[in-house]
């Protein structure tokens, strides 16, 4: 078909009209409008770590880094009254030593990636990277007895191009190998592709040394929501011989959609034996201060598009599951009261930030027909207190 006219005329306007397009959605600058040129200067505070005197905070303040286009950042410390602020190292991820004498923290480091450093908290205060692997490493904590450090690490397990090539000559500088994937989660948002492999949890010595994996096999640590890689909820029992994770104990995790265990497994053989025995989306298993007990979020299978989930105890064993909670947003950070008596979570509100809850036990008793008495306090009001029962599940 012919251009009419019109047609005509529309196509010799548009790049006219380009130059007029491009400068309307250019950004003005405004002094009351959150424009991007503000979004740069921000910084935001995120991860505080109390001491375990209760004196100090440790926390992560994270910046745009504008000459290399990323965020960084670093750990700041302060008084528990909030007096004496002020810069401590470069890193993030802070965890106090049980003592309360050293800081494990993550920061950049050889031969590369992110590696874990111990930070003395004394006068000297002398840092010392204390592994040296070629993975990124995540998820660090604290043995009880503050002699060991656990992470999680990528394990890699890469696809391998089949065709059989000549060797490179030594310093040639061939096209590398075309990248095909098999999988179905291959990249990921802020990160591109991603390293095929499984997620493990390894222990290092506090002095420093080579890392000992405590789970090993084609399976991965880590309740990741469709394949995606994210923070691993895991804990050491209160003895150091027990490590509870959330996991998905399958070759094939990258298809598996919203379902994930609990296990626990033996630190010194790497034995696992799965906790909880429902199917479900299981996550942030943390045992009491006796070990006696396991708390952790999740629910069970379910078809709906959201969930959110509730917080549930167990025994070490896994036996006598209880659910502690009715929540309608997703709890974060769960942890135990030093007395075991109770779970203090924090709940997400969109309008009002977040709340700290506390679900406690023994409120009102145990009741003969099965059923525990449990309070939930919402501490941010401790005015307003409200009290129900569960039933034993």
């Amino acid at each position: 078909m012919r251009p009419t006219l019109r047609r005509l005329f529309a196509i010799l306007l548009l790049p006219l009209c380009a130059p007029t397009v491009a400068l309307l959605a250019q950004e003005k600058k405004s002094d009351t409008l959150f424009t991007v040129e503000k979004f740069l200067d921000l910084e935001q505070v995120a991860d505080p770590q109390i001491s375990p005197d209760g004196t100090q905070i440790v926390y992560t303040r994270r910046f745009v880094n504008k000459l290399e286009d990323r965020f960084d950042a670093a750990l700041w410390i302060m008084n528990a009254d909030g007096t004496r602020n002020r810069f401590l190292t470069k890193g993030g991820s802070a965890r106090w030593s049980p003592d309360g004498t050293r800081v494990a923290y993550l920061n950049m480091g050889d031969p590369r990636g992110t590696q874990v450093y111990v930070r003395w908290m004394d006068a000297e205060g002398a840092s010392s990277q204390i592994t040296r692997v070629e993975q990124n490493i995540g998820d660090i904590r604290w043995s009880p007895d503050g002699k060991w450090i656990g992470f999680s690490m990528l394990v890699p397990n890469e696809n391998k191009w089949p065709i059989d090539m000549p060797a490179a000559p030594q310093g040639a500088h061939w096209t590398p190998a075309p990248k095909y994937e098999t999988d179905l989660h291959y990249r990921q948002d802020r990160v591109g592709f991603t390293t095929r492999g499984y997620l493990h949890l390894f222990a290092v010595s506090a002095e420093g040394g080579t890392p000992r994996a405590i789970s090993s096999g084609e399976w991965s640590v880590g309740a990741r929501f469709d394949g995606q890689t994210g923070a691993v909820g895991w804990d050491w029992s209160p003895d150091g011989k027990t490590i509870a994770v959330a996991a998905i104990d399958d070759p094939k995790a990258d298809l598996v959609y919203r379902n994930s265990s609990i296990l626990a497994i033996d630190v010194a053989t790497g034995a696992r034996r799965r906790l909880t025995s429902q199917d479900g989306a299981w996550n942030d298993p943390v045992f009491s201060p006796d070990g006696r007990k396991v708390a952790f979020s999740g629910y069970s299978n379910t078809k709906a598009s959201y969930q959110a989930p509730e917080i549930f105890t167990m025994n070490a064993d896994g036996s006598g599951v209880q659910k502690i909670s009715s929540l309608d947003r997703d709890p974060n950070n769960i942890m135990w009261a030093r007395d075991g008596s109770g779970v203090y979570v924090q709940r997400i509100r969109t309008r009002h930030g977040q709340r700290l809850l506390r679900s406690g036990f023994g409120h009102g008793g145990h009741h003969g027909d099965g059923r525990h008495a449990h309070a939930e306090r919402q501490l941010a009001r401790p005015h307003r207190y409200r009290c129900r029962h569960s039933q034993r599940l």
